[in-house]
C-alpha cells in the first residue's frame, strides 16, 4: 500500500553491532494538528533480514545510522568554507566519490560525517525489498539537535545511549562523540513526557521528518532518498490539486444539479399553469357548444320553463273577463341577444268587443308572482264584424 501522507512517520535507528548483527529501535510518531504523539515504541535485534521484515509497513521512514561503519569528525574554521574543501581539508587521501556525507555546523563548529557508498546502496536496496520507503537517511546522533530545547538536559553536555555532545552556554553545538557506556545521568523526558534514552534518535529521526516543512534537516547527500522523498512529495502535492479540482468540479456540479433541479420544478409547474389554462380553454368551448346545443334543443321542445301546462292554462284563463275570447295560445323559447338566456314566452291571440276589459285582464296577470311581463303586442279591429283582435305577449 502507498504512503498517502506525514501524519505518521516511523524513525528508526539502526546500530549496527557486528558484521551482520543490528540493534534496531523504532518508533511510530503521528501528527495530530499540533500535537506529537508516540504510538509505539520497540527495540529489535538480529541480523538485518530480522529487523527488516519487524517493522511496520505503509509508514514513510526516517531511517538513522550509528555503530561501526560510520566515521565522525568535528571541526572548528573560524570562517566559511565550501563543503567539498572542508571535505578535503578533514579526510586527506579518501576519494569523496566512494562516500556518503553529512555535514552539520552552528557558527564555527561542524561534524562531518561519512560512510560508505556501497554499504548505504546495499541497505537500501534490501529496504526496498521488504517493502519499506526511506525518505530521510542521517548518520549518527547529531539527527537529535532540533530536539535539545525539549530534553530536560541541563548543563553544557547532553549525554544518552552512547552520544555526548559539547554545547554552548546558549545550547548551540561545539562537538560530537561516542561513547559505549555512555548514559542519561536521569530519567530523560520531552517536554512533559518519559522517554527511554535507547528511543531518543528515533523519535528525533521521525520528528525532523514529519517537520519537514519547519526545519533543514540534518541527513547525509544520499540522491535516491533525496529524489525518492522530492517524488512523493510533488505526488502528495498533485494529489491535493487533484483532490481541489475534484471538489471543486464537485461542488459546481451540485450547484448545476440544484439549479437544473430549481428551474425544472418551475418549468413543470408554468407547464402544469399552462396546460390549466388549455385546459379550462377547451372546458369553457365545450361548455359553451353544449350550452347552444341545450338552448337549440330547449327551442324545438318548446320548453315552458318548467311549469305544467295544465297551471299555465289554469292560471290564464283564470281571471279571463268574459268579453274575451281567446283564440291561440302559443308556447315558446324566446333567445334574448343580450343576455343570451333562455326566457319561457306564451304568446296569447284573441279578440274582444271591449278593450277595457282586455286592460283589466292585463293588469289582473300582471299581479302573479310567477308572471314576469305582460304586453299589449298589437290590437286592431276586425273588419267582418265589431270585435277588436288583440296579440299579448306574456314571459315568465
Amino acid at each position: 500500500m502507498p504512503v498517502e501522507n506525514l501524519g505518521r512517520v516511523l524513525g528508526v535507528e539502526l546500530n549496527r553491532l557486528e558484521e551482520n548483527q543490528f540493534s534496531c529501535r523504532y518508533c511510530l510518531l503521528e501528527r495530530e494538528k499540533e500535537n506529537l504523539n508516540i504510538e509505539l515504541q520497540k527495540i529489535v535485534e538480529g541480523t538485518l533480514v530480522e529487523v527488516l521484515a519487524s517493522l511496520p509497513k505503509n509508514h514513510p521512514i526516517a531511517l538513522t545510522l550509528t555503530g561501526k561503519g560510520i566515521i565522525h569528525k568535528n571541526v572548528q574554521l573560524s570562517g566559511a568554507s565550501e563543503s567539498e574543501s572542508l571535505f578535503q581539508q578533514t579526510f586527506a587521501g579518501i576519494e569523496p566519490q566512494d562516500f556518503y556525507r553529512q555535514h552539520f555546523g552552528q557558527e564555527e563548529y561542524f561534524l562531518i560525517s561519512i560512510i560508505r557508498k556501497q554499504v548505504i546502496d546495499e541497505l537500501l536496496g534490501k529496504c526496498k525489498g521488504a517493502g519499506l520507503r526511506v525518505f530521510a537517511l542521517s548518520l549518527g546522533g547529531i539527527v537529535t539537535a532540533p530536539i535539545w530545547s525539549q530534553l530536560n538536559c541541563y548543563g553544557r553536555e547532553l549525554q544518552f545511549d552512547g552520544h555526548v555532545f559539547d554545547t554552548s552556554t546558549e545550547g548551540q553545538f561545539k562537538s560530537y562523540r561516542m561513547g559505549a557506556n555512555v548514559k542519561a545521568r536521569f530519567l530523560l523526558k520531552l517536554e512533559q513526557e518519559p522517554i527511554v534514552e535507547e528511543h531518543v534518535l528515533a523519535y528525533a529521526s521521525a520528528f525532523q521528518l514529519i517537520l519537514h516543512e519547519k526545519l533543514s534537516l540534518i541527513v547525509a547527500d544520499v540522491d535516491s532518498v533525496h529524489q525518492e522523498f522530492s517524488a512523493f512529495l510533488e505526488n502528495a502535492s498533485l494529489k491535493k490539486k487533484v483532490l481541489l479540482f475534484l471538489g471543486v468540479l464537485f461542488g459546481l456540479l451540485l450547484i448545476s444539479f440544484l439549479v437544473f433541479g430549481y428551474y425544472n420544478q418551475q418549468n413543470v409547474i408554468l407547464n402544469g399553469q399552462v396546460g390549466e389554462q388549455v385546459t379550462s380553454a377547451d372546458q369553457i368551448d365545450l361548455l359553451q357548444k353544449s350550452n347552444a346545443e341545450q338552448i337549440a334543443l330547449l327551442g324545438e321542445l318548446h320548453w315552458n320553463g318548467g311549469f305544467n301546462y295544465g297551471f299555465l292554462m289554469d292560471e290564464i284563463g283564470e281571471e279571463l273577463p268574459r268579453q274575451v275570447q281567446l283564440t291561440a295560445i302559443d308556447m315558446k323559447i324566446k333567445p334574448e341577444q343580450e343576455k343570451l338566456t333562455a326566457v319561457p314566452t306564451l304568446d296569447i291571440k284573441g279578440k274582444t268587443t271591449n278593450l277595457t276589459a282586455v286592460n283589466n285582464w292585463i293588469f289582473v296577470l300582471k299581479d302573479k308572482p310567477w308572471i314576469k311581463s305582460v304586453r299589449l303586442i298589437k290590437y286592431q279591429e276586425d273588419q267582418e264584424s265589431e270585435a277588436f283582435q288583440f296579440n299579448i305577449q306574456l314571459t315568465y
